[in-house]
């Protein structure tokens, strides 16, 4: 059995559960160490238990090893997890509160008998999930790879003319033949004054010359994320853009400059976001500072002003100032960090456009 389900074993422990139920697909793939699809897992003192269909057993088989035992199920997936609760004799079993539909819940509470109670927990998994090991930064830095490969092909791409739209084809199209699964998410091409808005939804519109085109995006790579944002510049640049621009860069140095174990998560937010205000952009900048990456493009920590929690070394994250002019433009610069024990690494290490 792997290490990650022996510290989880201990968080039931510590927690006074005889057995945790994992539901959310990113947890379950953490825990087995790979790609899980359609499935839930058990797991408790006796032994862990992983429950999919027809469909994935065979590709079960292949990765669970001494992690968990398999079983298929075709009918009633709760009936069979209701069951093994039962004959395991567990009293007290964990589900995740945050992922665990309230239809499911209710089908496995009145399938328990009464002769297990359902506990509701949070976060069990993922404050493990935290701190990368060494095959997952390997994987993350892959998708890195990849990512900084698509910006600079995307680089001599770009030409006014070009729907935003083409633009994400394009990158679709090359993340796939350089070794990525698929996107990490949608992604974003934002140009003029659309760059404006954080999540803007790429559409029909018409790169123009002179203007600023906003690209974020991100690979999914053997299940792990990237997350990269860059504006790309199509002709002349004006005096308040490239200003605009250049404080973002200076506020995300500061942030990075900041970042090493033990430095509390919102004192890094604090630099960038005082930096942008005394350059009077205040309340220009309204999204929290970076998350984390990992097996989801948004996952614990959150780089915020109310992260109390101090970062450590093996946590990898986003650092993403940006600054948003409403109908004029928006410049949001995003670089990804991982934390090492005496500093930190900048992973996209790609050049600034």
């Amino acid at each position: 059995m792997n290490l990650r389900l022996i510290k989880i074993r201990a968080e039931l422990k510590k927690n006074k559960l005889d057995g945790l139920l994992v539901s959310l697909p990113a947890n379950i793939s953490y825990l087995t160490e790979s790609i899980s699809r359609d499935a839930y897992l058990l797991i408790c003192a006796e032994k862990n238990i992983y429950f999919t269909d027809s469909r994935y057993t065979e590709e079960a088989k292949g990765f669970l090893k001494d992690n968990a035992c398999l079983e298929q199920s075709n009918g009633s997936v709760f009936k069979a997890i209701a069951k093994a609760c039962r004959k395991l004799g567990l009293k007290n079993v964990g589900f995740e509160e945050r992922y665990l539909a309230f239809a499911e819940f209710a089908r496995l509470h009145q399938l328990s008998k009464n002769e297990f109670s359902l506990v509701p927990t949070h976060g069990l998994v993922e404050q493990l999930r935290e701190i990368k090991d060494a095959s997952e930064i390997a994987k993350i830095r892959k998708a890195v790879q990849i990512t900084q490969a698509t910006v600079e092909h995307i680089s001599k791409f770009l030409h006014p003319g070009l729907k935003e739209v083409e633009v994400v084809g394009e990158i679709e199209r090359f993340i796939r033949l350089t070794g990525a699964r698929a996107c990490a998410f949608d992604v974003i091409v934002a140009s003029g004054p659309n760059s404006s808005k954080p999540h803007h939804l790429s559409g029909e519109r018409l790169i123009c010359d002179n203007q600023p085109v906003l690209i974020d995006l991100g690979v999914e790579y053997q299940g792990y994320k990237s997350d990269l944002t860059r504006v790309f510049f199509l002709g002349k640049i004006n005096v308040l853009l490239r200003k605009v621009y250049n404080i973002v860069l200076k506020a995300q140095e500061k942030a990075i400059k900041l970042i090493r174990p033990n430095v509390e998560i919102a004192e890094i937010d604090k630099a960038a976001r005082d930096y942008i205000a005394k350059c009077g952009y205040a309340g220009k900048f309204e999204h929290n500072l970076g998350h984390g990456f990992g097996l989801e493009v948004h996952e614990s920590p959150h780089i915020s002003a109310k992260e109390g929690s101090l970062v450590e070394a093996g946590m990898i994250f986003t650092i993403e100032p940006g600054i948003y002019l409403p109908g004029k433009f928006g410049v949001r610069i995003e670089d990804m960090i991982l934390v090492t024990n005496k500093g930190c690494e900048v992973l996209s290490g790609a050049v600034h456009k």
